[in-house]
């Protein structure tokens, strides 16, 4: 047994752990929630409902509710759960079964359900709310509430005032009620066939029509969570089905970062994820090619690219990362007769069309070309030469004559509107990805590619893969886990080191398919804006504003960027700028200049990301609840003395004295989270400059020009030498310095450093009152005008790994 209660008295099931108390009347079905650690009843009366959206005709009828208890342990640990029953007593509606599980070390609530048919004849189920119109805030203050919907794709999210908010996935609110900070985040969990939805509204959410919704009740103040899937999920007569998709509800964390970095960790655990860094910037061939984005050069084709990687390994680029190219084989339908390389997806068809709007078949402008006419020649031959070959696929853009070869395999088995005109993006005739024979086919594709050598893909238009009228060969399938099972056969074909991308625009544009987290633990990355090689604001929130699932679950990047605009090179400080915010937020840089137009500084400042920062933590946007547009201070932890900070004047004109505080309580002030009773070293690595020494109790403050970063090393001063940055990485020193430590006894400074081959290496000390003698294997050089401070000059003719010891 756990140390979680359950129990039933007087009509009323208990459970509670350390954390929580769920209360539940088996009478009236409904279910409260309270913060054991505060004592204060979070929501009250909430109902479980399924498929409630019709038009009400009939009442409901009576229900008798039953409930068992269930001891087990799952990915989180050993929990219980309470599963009840709802049998209705007569007419057509099914048996709802509703899941709370607790855990004994987590302080969030494990939502589940499922459904019994026990009719002749199948039920579809699509919309399933397991907490529904739950009251809020009963017997609090709400003051300075703030909600942050958990965006997908290109979705915007910006934290919001006020506390209401309707949001796909999920969504955090945080407030202070009585001077108390609270938070509440609430989202999807495990994912497998339904997407999820989170509303926090001021009155009851009533459906008329589709896509028609209004408001009754206003003043009730309530949360609802919901499942749900346009398509839903088919169950068998005399079956009960137990959904795998489960809800996250934590109303315990007070503090909002700490709240949706619970979340985001859960989520990960969950599925699965494990989204691999992309430790290489990714040269993008038709970026590259347009004029309006890149440069106009033709390199969107096997020889180009296999080109490129060449430049890139005669300029050194091998020496910091590999160099990922994309051959992007897009040719769409205006073209032949709306006959393109899609559904084909082999060498014969990528050997016939070229990239772009089509048109006749042209070897001479094909994708693939000699000497490197088959994907394993162009992938052996990018390889060779240091790089990673990756590709692109359109998702359900169905060449015409692929779909007159296989109908069957297409929705509802139906090609009868291949004749009529329609916008690239919008085919009328798209794959079946439930059919076993298209399954198949595509399993074999990337196996075939696979062993071709490809290492990644993106997905383009995934909104056509987005089924919500159905029309499924296989009707176990909902619209989320069809959608879902393009990329899964993906995974499974090309493995687990595959790198899978998924574009998810979403919108108006694209159908309005919704941007969605079903996908974790399956895709890598996620894009977060439109086609773009230039860098604004939003960019940066729409990743910055997820570090909570940014490495954690999804990698999430916002297109690629030219180093120029208009045809000329982008001042240095705007190319630092948005190479800093991608690396930092984003953790993976897609560029649409060709290697053999960059020039030595773009080439220089690209090296100073890699390696790629990874692991499974972000920069947190610090002040994010201080009503501005947009974060201006992002904060890295490294370890509690030692914090990366990046600042950005988000103005497009003029410039701007950006400033957080060093101590303090974050949510409220924005600050670093350092101690106040400390001093710290603070040094600015794009200007390789010591921005000076500052009490915790202080700030760090920089003016800076509109669109400017600063990249700052925040170290807390210790009572002997220390490191403060290095000119090689915008880490400076968390990836290319190791084991650097002070022995007091010998009065040195020892550990090492990374030192590229033919590149000067410094490594910036502060002596903290200490005077340098001698140092093995590297130069001691004092910084004019930094009193206090030395620079370790090491230098090497091939890229190794640098032992010193400096003594004082």
């Amino acid at each position: 047994m756990t140390d979680i209660q359950i129990e039933e008295k007087n009509g009323i099931l208990g459970l509670a752990n350390r954390f929580n108390q769920i209360s539940i009347n088996l009478t009236t079905g409904t279910w409260s929630g309270r913060d054991l650690t505060t004592d204060t009843l979070v929501f009250k009366d909430a109902q479980f409902r399924v498929d409630k959206y019709g038009q009400p005709t009939w009442a409901a009828p009576e229900t008798d509710i039953t409930w068992t208890r269930e001891t087990s342990t799952s990915v989180f640990g050993p929990g219980e759960t309470a599963i009840l029953t709802f049998i209705p007593r007569a007419g057509y509606e099914p048996t709802r079964i509703l899941t709370i599980r607790l855990y004994e070390d987590h302080a969030f609530i494990e939502i589940g359900w499922g459904i019994t048919n026990p009719f002749d004849y199948p039920v579809r189920i699509k919309d399933v709310e397991v907490l529904y119109g739950g009251e809020l805030f009963a017997g609090q203050t709400v003051d300075q509430p703030r909600v942050l919907r958990s965006g997908a794709g290109a979705e915007p999210n910006q934290v919001e005032k006020g506390w209401e908010i309707e949001a796909h996935n999920g969504a955090l609110l945080t407030y202070e009620n009585r001077g108390a900070r609270r938070s509440l985040f609430a989202g999807g969990l495990a994912y497998k066939e339904f997407a999820r939805r989170v509303e926090l509204l001021n009155g009851e959410k009533v459906w008329r029509h589709p896509g028609r919704s209004i408001l009754k009740r206003e003043g009730f103040r309530n949360m609802s969570i919901a499942c749900w899937d346009p398509q839903g999920k088919m169950i068998p007569p005399k079956t009960t089905y137990m959904s795998p998709d489960t809800v996250y509800l934590d109303v315990v964390t007070a503090d909002p970062f700490a709240s949706a970095e619970a979340y985001g960790e859960a989520l990960r655990k969950a599925n699965n994820a494990h989204p691999k860094t992309y430790d290489f910037p990714t040269l993008c061939g038709w970026m590259v090619s347009t004029k309006h984005l890149g440069e106009g050069k033709p390199i969107n084709n096997s020889p180009g690219l296999v080109e490129q990687t060449r430049i890139a390994k005669e300029r050194g680029f091998m020496k910091y990362s590999p160099l990922a190219v994309r051959l992007e084989p897009d040719t769409y339908c205006q073209g032949y007769y709306g006959n393109t390389q899609q559904g084909w997806w082999d060498n014969e068809h990528w050997g016939m069309y070229g990239p772009g709007g089509g048109g006749a078949p042209d070897p001479d402008a094909a994708s693939l070309q000699k000497p490197y006419e088959t994907f394993a020649k162009f992938c052996r031959a990018v390889s060779d030469l240091g790089g990673i070959p990756f590709t692109y696929f359109q998702s359900s853009m169905p060449s015409n004559d692929f779909a007159v070869a296989h109908p069957d395999w297409m929705l509802n088995n139906d090609i009868s509107q291949l004749h009529l005109h329609h916008a690239h993006h919008r085919p009328l005739v798209r794959y079946d990805y439930t059919e076993t024979g298209f399954r198949d086919h595509c399993l074999n594709v990337w196996k075939r590619l696979r062993r071709a050598g490809l290492k990644g893909i993106k997905f383009d238009y995934p909104e056509t893969a987005w089924a919500s009228h159905g029309g499924f060969e296989d009707t176990s399938f909902t619209t989320t886990s069809a959608y879902c099972e393009m990329y899964r056969l993906c995974r499974e074909g090309l493995g687990e080191e595959g790198y899978i991308h998924e574009r998810n625009l979403g919108g108006a544009t694209h159908e309005a398919a919704p941007r969605l987290d079903a996908t974790a633990g399956i895709v890598d990355l996620q894009r977060v804006w439109g086609d773009a090689s230039h860098f604004e604001p939003e960019m940066a929130s729409r990743m910055g504003l997820r570090w909570y699932k940014s490495r954690t679950v999804f990698i999430y990047y916002p297109d690629g960027k030219s180093f120029h605009s208009d045809g000329k090179a982008l001042p240095t400080y705007k190319r630092r700028a948005f190479l800093t915010l991608i690396a930092f937020l984003s953790g993976r840089l897609e560029i649409g200049t060709s290697i053999g137009s960059m020039t030595d500084e773009m080439f220089h400042d690209t090296t100073r990301l890699y390696p790629m920062l990874g692991g499974t933590t972000s920069p947190r946007p610090v002040d994010m609840l201080l009503d501005k547009a947009h974060p201006e201070v992002y904060v890295y932890t490294v370890t509690n003395d030692w914090c990366q900070v990046l600042l950005v004047n988000n103005n497009k004109r003029g410039s701007k004295v950006i400033s957080a505080p060093i101590s303090g309580d974050q949510a409220a002030t924005g600050s670093l989270g350092l101690d106040a009773g400390a001093s710290y070293h603070v040094f600015d690595f794009w200007n390789q400059a010591y921005v000076g020494l500052f009490k915790g109790t202080g700030s760090v403050s920089m003016k800076l020009r509109a669109g400017e970063v600063a990249m700052l090393s925040v170290r807390q001063v210790m009572d002997h030498p220390q490191a403060v940055s290095t000119n090689r990485h915008i880490m400076q020193g968390m990836m290319e310095c190791h084991d650097i430590t002070w022995n007091p006894q010998e009065k040195a400074l020892t550990g090492a450093v990374d030192v590229i081959g033919g590149e000067e290496f410094i490594l910036t000390i502060a002596g903290n009152g200490l005077t340098p003698k001698h140092c093995d294997n590297a130069v001691i050089q004092k910084r004019v005008g930094e009193k206090g401070l030395i620079d370790l000059m090491f230098s090497n003719p091939e890229n190794t790994s640098q032992s010193f010891e400096l003594r004082f």
